[in-house]
């Protein structure tokens, strides 16, 4: 059985029967983390103009834009919230790895849209079909072994993750599946530039993606067809594009092991390669007690390709004048970390970014490259970080970390994400009362036992 075969069949035969239970709980939680940062997000500029996007689309009005309630056709309903829920860098992501991935808020908007196009979805069949997406997803991204910091072609392979949450909840059959995977590749597209830029396409990539892969499978339903063999043909994604691949990455223990289950947590609204340096910070600030007043200088010592995405160019990363810069600089969110005890959505606001006490830890923060952890971890998107501070009294403290809080060896729960819906409700567009945050959360904990989606869709919207 050829490759891709194997892959469509492992797709359509997928239940809530043989997803593993730390699937279907992983699932659960890429629900509740997407939601949260699509709420966070939701007064972004990014998420106004996805809004604004949506809105000059229109169309048949059948799925809810989260938060704000406006009503458009399933594939602009995922762009939208796709686009939104990345809108802070707040979304969990795939690290273990050298090129990570946002599964899950490129696989969450479109299967949401789906169960409500077609209330008939149950959360069971909602969730066994997240995970095996999640899951593919996350093994297309790991298979490639160039860096996408070298070549500059970044995750291409995500508008295959919403093409097979899409397939699988459309109820497609196998040819249709088959033509839905080719199709979807003449949408396949990623690009590195945009973080070399700090470009609001982070995001917008995201949700272009997520409507992609929608369409993809919703033209295969009409009666398109697409090349059979989008992955291993003769001009196929591996051949034409990412010729340096591990297939034993894709399907090692496919259906067996999901992936899915690996994903790291996002505690903090910033790129995931500053967590490492923001955790080590915070555990040295507790265990010693000292201030950000106290601090005389910080230095972090991370591996050369991390350096050069969170630490260059040197003149933006220490004088960030926008909130998407900002996210995507070390020292900024370091510096936050030792002033206020943590790192919040309110901390990339236009204000904030020129905080005096802020900028004056910015000021004694440097940024280097760690010889041995770039000889250990060199071709790590997210890479271990040893942080030392130096303190008026003249002690020296000193931590490397390597897993910081939500990595799938220190992972969150369900609690946490409550948590962090609760913190991104707080700078929400639309309010969200307690009572409503706390059934968005039950609703999700019991989602295999829910006949329908349909109630979560009102839950989802903020009041006026």
């Amino acid at each position: 059985m050829d490759v891709t075969t194997q892959i469509i069949r492992h797709v359509l035969n997928s239940s809530p029967e043989t997803v593993p239970e730390n699937g279907i709980e992983r699932a659960k939680l890429s629900i509740l983390d997407t939601i949260a940062c699509a709420i966070g997000g939701s007064n972004d500029p990014i998420a106004h103009s996805a809004r604004q996007l949506g809105a000059l689309s229109g169309g048949k009005p059948e799925c809810t834009i989260w938060v704000s309630g406006q009503k458009l056709p399933s594939s602009l309903a995922a762009l939208v919230n796709a686009t939104t829920a990345r809108a802070l860098d707040f979304d969990d992501t795939y690290e273990i790895g050298i090129n990570g991935c946002h599964a899950s808020a490129y696989n969450v908007p479109p299967a949401l849209a789906l169960a409500e196009r077609d209330p008939s979805i149950n959360g069971g069949d909602l969730l066994s079909a997240l995970a095996t997406a999640i899951d593919l997803h996350i093994r297309l991204a790991r298979s490639i072994t160039s860096s996408a910091g070298d070549t500059g072609r970044d995750n291409m392979v995500a508008v295959w993750g919403p093409t097979a949450v899409s397939t699988k909840l459309l109820r497609l059959d196998e040819q249709k599946t088959r033509n839905a995977f080719g199709i979807a590749y003449a949408h396949a597209a990623g690009e590195f530039q945009m973080y070399e830029e700090t470009a609001h396409t982070v995001a917008l990539q995201q949700g272009l993606r997520a409507r992609s892969g929608l369409e993809s499978a919703l033209s295969a339903m009409v009666g398109f067809n697409g090349p059979r063999e989008p992955f291993f043909g003769r001009y196929g994604f591996y051949k034409a594009f990412e010729q340096a691949y591990d297939l034993d990455l894709l399907m090692d223990k496919l259906g067996d092991d999901y992936v899915n289950a690996s994903i790291s947590y996002k505690p903090w609204p910033s790129c995931r390669a500053t967590h490492h340096g923001i955790d080590g910070l915070l555990q040295l600030r507790e265990r010693y007690n000292f201030t950000a007043d106290d601090i005389v200088s910080i230095q972090l010592g991370l591996n050369q390709r991390c350096e050069s995405v969170v630490g260059q160019p040197r003149d933006q990363k220490w004088n960030p004048n926008d909130p998407v810069l900002a996210r995507f600089s070390l020292p900024y969110v370091v510096a936050v970390a030792a002033v206020r005890g943590g790192v919040a959505i309110s901390d990339f606001r236009a204000e904030a970014l020129d905080d005096p006490a802020v900028r004056r830890v910015l000021a004694a923060t440097r940024v280097e490259i760690d010889p041995e952890i770039d000889l250990t971890h060199g071709r790590y998107g997210n890479s271990p970080t040893a942080v030392k501070v130096q303190v008026k009294s003249g002690a020296q403290y000193s931590i490397r970390i390597d897993k910081p809080f939500g990595h799938p060896e220190n992972p969150a729960s369900l609690t946490d994400g409550m948590l962090k819906l609760k913190a991104c409700a707080e700078m929400s567009m639309l309010s969200f009362s307690e009572k409503q945050l706390g059934l968005i959360g039950e609703f999700i904990n019991d989602l295999e036992k829910r006949p329908t989606l349909a109630p979560l869709f009102d839950l989802l919207v903020g009041a006026n």
